[in-house]
């Protein structure tokens, strides 16, 4: 099989010739590659592996995807400037100016801090509408860079509570505003959601087969009871739209979501993206596919304190430990993660030799 046909296998839940792997790597890693010339992008550096190019959307080429874009109303400004090594944002509305800051991509300052801000911000997204923009010549564009070799799958989110609690309001003011302004907090989600019913239709309506929706979902800022009111809700949305244009719905979840797994099984997704072991998460692959049902597929991460922190050495032996005779049968797809860090490159090749050894054993 080629890895386009083999990563489509996966996520049509159908048999492979042998274990599907991919590699998520940006410049941290490439650029300390002891010679550079093997690979300038994560494609190439996919190809010098020997694995499947699973390319979330343009990421590390040139080609951005822009829908479905999100418009401010008539009565609304948005200005973006930077101050020193500040990123700012001011946005204008009717009821006020809400100004956010990020620095090195990480919000120090959210834009809505008070109930006078919750009421701004809802009138803000009252006005404010999801758009198409014509994406197939930067796909077109992306799927020849990957070729025969993988599959892009579109990328977007997240939803309304990761992003209010992410980038938004952030997680103490969050859950404070939630307990003390229920009634209006509850008018923004309900105002945001409905917003982004279009954005997901749009999302749906796209050029790419497998759609994932980007929640870095983890209890360690979710509640288990705003999942259930809310996120969950919310994820079923999307994972309906996705599944009403015949397309794969994928979540991406990298956090601790063991806490949740009873409720995500509600959404009806088709699978997860970034699932996370212990240590570093909370949830083993086969407990997901207990919770979630057989059929899940999983796109999961190797425990990063082996892969990342541990002897390179002992990567074979936890390949071996990993890969049950239930998961070789199973829709798995191993993601070796490295964006935002150095990870050097003894460590994919160590899981390049072990799967040119072991990947087409047969299950059991």
């Amino acid at each position: 099989m080629t890895g386009r046909q083999r990563l489509v296998a996966v996520m049509n839940g159908e048999p492979v010739d042998r274990l599907a792997w991919t590699v998520l790597v940006d410049d941290n890693t490439l650029s300390a590659l002891p010679d550079r010339a093997v690979a300038h992008s994560g494609i190439e550096f996919a190809r010098h592996l020997g694995c499947d190019i699973l390319q979330l959307e343009g990421w590390g080429t040139p080609h951005s995807f822009r829908s479905p874009a999100l418009e401010w109303g008539a009565d609304a400004t948005e200005t973006r400037y930077t101050d020193g090594g500040d990123e700012i944002r001011d946005l204008r509305g009717p009821r006020g100016t809400l100004r956010s800051v990020c620095r090195r991509g990480h919000p120090v300052r959210y834009p809505v801090e008070t109930l006078s801000d919750v009421r701004a911000y809802t009138a803000l997204w009252e006005s404010a509408r999801y758009v198409p923009r014509d994406d197939r010549s930067a796909t077109d564009a992306v799927d020849r860079m990957v070729g025969d070799d993988g599959l892009v799958m579109r990328f977007w989110g997240p939803s309304t509570i990761p992003r209010l609690l992410q980038y938004d309001i952030g997680v103490a003011p969050f859950y404070y505003l939630l307990q003390d302004h229920r009634r209006d907090m509850e008018r923004l989600i309900a105002t945001m959601h409905e917003r982004e019913l279009e954005a997901f239709k749009i999302l749906a309506g796209g050029p790419c087969a497998v759609v994932a929706l980007v929640e870095n979902t983890s209890t360690a800022y979710i509640s288990p009871d705003v999942y259930r009111r809310y996120n969950g809700p919310h994820v079923r949305d999307f994972v309906e739209a996705v599944h009403a244009a015949g397309k794969t719905a994928i979540v991406h979840m990298c956090g601790h979501i063991k806490g949740l797994l009873p409720l995500i099984g509600h959404t009806g997704l088709d699978g997860i993206h970034a699932l996370t072991p212990p240590p570093t998460g909370d949830t083993p692959w086969e407990m997901a596919l207990d919770a979630l049902g057989a059929g899940t597929v999983i796109v999961g991460l190797l425990d990063p304190s082996v892969f990342v922190q541990g002897p390179v050495e002992a990567i074979g032996g936890a390949l071996e430990r990993l890969y049950s005779p239930r998961l070789r049968a199973s829709s798995v797809i191993l993601c070796l993660a490295a964006d935002g860090l150095t990870v050097s490159v003894d460590r994919f090749e160590a899981v390049a030799r072990w799967m040119a050894a072991h990947a087409d054993t047969p299950a059991g």
